[in-house]
């Protein structure tokens, strides 16, 4: 039996229903589980108990076996003094604190039922494991737990914000320009987009904010894109020069192109045309952190992303490759795209970290005025009857099932509590 479903079962009570005793015969009746600690130390804080006539407030310890005491070495360590009951699926060992003092053992009966709805949940391989569930649940109860997914979501990227933060000595706009670029390889490039960005300092991008060409320039150059072409035309080898003198003024050095995918890319994907994009959107301060979080609706915010390169792009995808004219401007989805996993989240954070819920809640009014991502992960809810309305409820669910059903968290999960302790 695994000791975070014994966890589960003490936490919500949902020990099967009779007169409780502990391995010494003394009554036992259970007032407050205490409040779970998932850091080091007991895993129950402030419960409290009644042994025969005596009321307990203090710590609760849980094991599979009461031997795993000793195994771990808590009767060696004084943060265990102060438990007042160790809980157990097998007893096979008395509980001797290091102050010496012995603590009362309460062998937990399993509801039976819950144990075996938890054992099929594990045992099931579907594409979640409450799968054969979700249709007979209340509509009420899952979506509010896809709403809890949502804030949670976006707490996560707060986090992770909060990092990058640290790591740029606050820097709010060099966090946007990094977050923004990791966006524009759009999936199967955010790790390359992320490393250029990175090797790329915004203030050397700030300092040639208002030369179009020379960000281009810039952009191309670091993401190694100029390194091996030919000077065949004017404009290439006006890119060329343009980063050959960057990069010694500044130092820079390029990645190489190899580390970039282009196989089974479309055109209007390709991670050239995206850097060029992003630097026409630099350009002038198109966009920025204090306009994103300054935006009224958003409407307003996804126009700052309609941008189109230079008239050199219109038949090229790739620098020096000529192809069929075609307009290279920032489509619709892709704006929204943007909005859903930079814009919205940026905002989300930096409300949260100054303390304003009012750009929180504008964040999130954004995301809910968005209609929902298309992808296979929330095809799947809507085949098993959860159907996202917006792209609030997409993030939430894509969130759900990478960060729960795909580890099978179910006892962690509001849907997966419900399935478990249903009728």
């Amino acid at each position: 039996m695994k000791e975070e479903f014994l966890h589960y079962i003490w936490k919500y009570k949902l020990y099967a229903p009779e007169i409780y005793v502990t391995t010494s015969g003394e009554r036992l009746e259970i007032i407050h589980p205490g409040l779970h600690n998932k850091d080091a130390g007991p895993d129950f804080f402030n419960a409290k108990i009644k042994i025969g006539d005596t009321l307990w407030a203090g710590n609760v310890e849980i094991h599979n076996k009461s031997s795993d005491w000793i195994r771990h070495g808590h009767h060696q360590d004084k943060s265990y003094d102060n438990v007042i009951l160790h809980v157990v699926n097998q007893h096979d060992s008395e509980t001797v604190t290091a102050s010496g003092n012995e603590v009362p053992v309460w062998i937990m009966p399993i509801n039976s039922s819950v144990c075996t709805k938890y054992r099929e949940l594990e045992a099931n391989t579907s594409w979640i494991p409450c799968a054969s569930h979700l249709k007979k649940l209340s509509t009420f109860e899952t979506q509010n737990w896809i709403e809890r997914m949502m804030v949670e979501k976006m707490e996560q990227k707060t986090e992770a914000i909060g990092q990058l933060l640290t790591h740029t000595k606050n820097d709010w706009e060099e966090v946007f320009y990094i977050l923004l670029s990791r966006n524009f390889g759009f999936g199967i490039n955010n790790e390359a987009c992320e490393m250029m960005a990175r090797n790329t300092p915004w203030r050397i991008l700030l300092k040639n904010i208002d030369n179009r060409m020379r960000l281009e320039a810039i952009l191309l150059g670091q993401a190694g894109f100029l390194d091996e072409l030919l000077s065949e035309d004017d404009f290439i080898s006006s890119l060329q020069k343009e980063y050959r003198y960057v990069a010694h003024k500044y130092g820079l050095k390029s990645m190489s192109s190899h580390q970039w995918k282009f196989l089974r890319l479309r055109p209007s994907n390709f991670p050239t045309i995206r850097l060029v994009q992003l630097a026409n959107l630099l350009y002038k301060g198109k966009i920025s952190l204090s306009s994103i979080i300054e935006a009224n609706n958003i409407k307003e915010l996804t126009s700052m992303l309609d941008v189109k390169p230079s008239t050199y792009w219109l038949t090229h995808y790739r620098p020096g490759a000529a192809s069929p004219e075609k307009d290279k401007n920032i489509g619709q989805n892709s704006r929204e795209l943007i909005t859903i996993n930079t814009l919205a989240p940026i905002t989300f954070a930096y409300g949260k970290l100054r303390g304003s819920e009012t750009l929180c809640h504008k964040a999130v009014d954004w995301l809910e005025k968005l209609k929902p991502e298309q992808n296979s992960i929330i095809d799947n809810w809507q085949v098993h009857g959860i159907q996202a309305l917006n792209a609030a409820q997409s993030q939430a669910l894509v969130h759900l099932e990478r960060n729960y059903c795909r580890h099978k968290r179910c006892l962690h999960c509001r849907i997966g509590h419900l399935v478990l302790t249903s009728g």
